[in-house]
């Protein structure tokens, strides 16, 4: 995460915009308007020094760890006198519940996510702009049934299982897309009658 930062020729233009922070960010990306860096140490020179109207920390497919340190860089921001009233965005490649939890705490204003943006091949400045009640972190949760737990296997990798079933139901597929990860896990007979521990 202290790697080399990428932005942008001319980032004075781009000041007052948007700063974009993506560990996996191409060298060669340029966006009008928009900064682009590679590292969360150049993420909050650039939010200190360039004031801009908005932070993007695009979550894509990167480690657990890594992940770890995109919700510190987020809560640091958030906790920063100097960037603490600049709106923070989370671009999310998954509609990880635990991930999202994270994010409310540490201060995150919005969230979006990848595979909704993709399908119109949006620019990343058509991305950050027109953010309303939809894309607020409490918004977001509420569309995820709050049963998804979360284990562990590698450093990249993570096994999904239902908490109303004693986590001993894997999910994926079908059920984790269409219901679990949707409003419609509010109709699923384990999220209306949960098993739980004696």
């Amino acid at each position: 995460m202290d790697g080399q930062a990428t932005q942008n020729q001319g980032s004075s233009d781009a000041q007052g915009q948007v700063l974009w922070c993506d560990p996996a960010c191409d060298p060669g990306v340029n966006c009008p308007g928009v900064t682009f860096v590679t590292s969360a140490i150049r993420c909050l020179d650039q939010a200190v020094d360039g004031h801009p109207q908005l932070i993007v920390i695009h979550f894509g497919h990167v480690t657990i760890d890594k992940r770890g340190l995109l919700v510190e860089l987020a809560e640091a921001l958030k906790r920063n006198s100097h960037t603490s009233s600049c709106p923070v965005l989370a671009l999310l490649s998954s509609r990880h519940r635990s991930l999202l939890e994270s994010l409310e705490i540490a201060g995150v204003d919005s969230a979006r996510y990848t595979e909704d943006e993709s399908e119109g091949r949006r620019t990343p400045l058509e991305i950050s702009h027109g953010l309303g009640a939809d894309d607020r972190l409490s918004h977001r949760l509420e569309a995820v049934c709050p049963y998804l737990r979360y284990r562990e296997i590698d450093a990249d990798r993570e096994l999904i299982v239902c908490g109303a079933y004693l986590d001993r139901m894997v999910l994926g597929g079908h059920r984790l897309r269409k219901i679990c990860e949707t409003k419609d896990h509010c109709d699923c007979q384990y999220y209306l009658n949960p098993r739980v521990k004696a």
